[in-house]
């Protein structure tokens, strides 16, 4: 799986199309190698074929820790003292967060199911679950339904070269309407390009005018934190989303006054290093749009390739290093950010993610168990449920891939992560 993501990412935009039409082919064979009869057989004849996966008949999620605080879980932030500094909470977040609402591309999308979701819970979902951290990946497309010429060029979600059902503007919407509904609540979406051609000006120059163009929506206006401190406070916070951007949206669009931080960043491909990076996780930044005078540190943990057992052993080690430094941190007069990823992949393939998942959040959930203290931001793969007992839609049961009985303990985790703020609960 790794190697033709890889083919894909690094062919030029001619082989892509060429690549694409061939896998559209392979997808349409697979398709239409049975009868809808022998699908019916296999899937919930109540959910839709075009779902990108069903949950099995019967299905009951088995929470091991119950939520038992007395403000519901979606809106737990309404537990936390105003005057809480945002970088002093522990956050539960996802990562690709929008994988688990199907893909756009016809006929391919039962591909990308296959390879691409690491979510098997909606956005809505996520947010009643009681995530409060995003990751959004919004990429040029176009809307092949719009009736004026200029509106046809706008921002979908992705996860790689994979276009998801759901565009930017979509997301945003759900989110504001969840927090009209609870105002109690903010929401930290990190934002970044993802389909191969964020290097080609072009296209960033594009992405950098539809940005501008929608966050400047007069509907918007109040939405998003428009100027971030490092020591911002919940209080502040409460109704909004603060964009995070892994890149400078300055250079992309200088005419507008972006509501946004930008985030230095690295990835830790294992690929490229196998060793852990101790001195780059924790010499990342954030800054200000508006004020280049406002900076914060950042430690970031985003290795994301277990597919060895020395990688997985890697994995371990940094995840549970970087929770105890970040309660070294949060103890501290210093206003660090850290964000501390528990996502990663065996294999890239829902499989991949939640197999990693089912390994290393029930470590995560000891080490809360055990210790007292916040912890930052930490992303996780296939959030929202315990227990998984799902068939991942590749179209005919054939080329589907049946997820029995796996136990990623995701919304305890969740809910684990909450508790660990009470020391700044009202």
């Amino acid at each position: 799986m790794y190697n033709l993501s890889f083919f894909i990412m690094n062919t030029t935009r001619m082989n892509r199309k060429l690549l694409y039409a061939l896998m559209a082919l392979l997808a349409m064979t697979a398709l239409y190698s049975c009868e809808e009869e022998d699908l019916a057989k296999v899937y919930d004849e109540n959910t839709s074929l075009d779902s990108p996966f069903i949950f099995s008949e019967n299905y009951q999620d088995t929470i091991k820790y119950t939520y038992d605080l007395p403000t519901p879980v979606t809106d737990w932030l309404d537990m936390v003292k105003d005057d809480a500094k945002v970088c002093k909470l522990s956050i539960p977040g996802t990562h690709d967060t929008m994988t688990g609402m199907g893909f756009y591309q016809p006929v391919l999308k039962y591909i990308f199911n296959i390879t691409s979701i690491s979510q098997v819970s909606t956005l809505e979902e996520q947010m009643a679950c009681g995530i409060r951290f995003f990751d959004f990946r919004p990429v040029v497309s176009i809307d092949t339904l719009a009736k004026n010429p200029e509106d046809k060029q706008i921002l979908r979600m992705a996860h790689g070269i994979s276009e998801i059902d759901v565009t930017f503007e979509e997301a945003l919407d759900q989110i504001q309407a969840y927090l009209k509904a609870h105002p109690s609540e903010f929401f930290i979406a990190k934002i970044q390009p993802d389909n191969g051609l964020e290097n080609q000006s072009n296209w960033t120059v594009l992405l950098g005018k539809l940005l501008g163009k929608l966050l400047g929506k007069q509907k918007y206006q109040g939405l998003f934190v428009d100027h971030w401190r490092p020591d911002i406070t919940v209080g502040e916070m409460r109704g909004k989303i603060l964009l995070l951007s892994r890149f400078d949206l300055r250079t992309l669009n200088s005419s507008y006054d972006f509501p946004a931080a930008y985030c230095t960043w690295s990835d830790e491909d294992a690929d490229i290093d196998e060793n852990i990076n101790t001195e780059g996780q924790r010499n990342c930044t954030i800054y200000s749009l508006d004020d280049n005078t406002l900076t914060a540190k950042l430690y970031v943990q985003d290795y994301f390739k277990t597919n060895k057992d020395v990688r997985m052993k890697n994995k371990k080690q940094t995840l549970i290093d970087m929770m105890h430094t970040a309660r070294e941190a949060m103890a501290s007069n210093e206003d660090i950010w850290i964000v501390n990823h528990c996502s990663a992949y065996t294999e890239v393939s829902p499989r991949g993610y939640l197999t990693n998942a089912s390994v290393l959040h029930p470590l995560v959930i000891d080490d809360l168990k055990n210790n007292k203290g916040t912890v930052g931001i930490m992303p996780m793969d296939m959030a929202c449920h315990d227990y998984i007992h799902l068939i991942i839609n590749g179209g005919t049961p054939y080329t589907s891939d049946y997820l029995y009985g796996f136990h990623p303990l995701s919304q305890s985790l969740t809910h684990l992560l909450i508790k660990s703020n009470e020391p700044y609960f009202k």
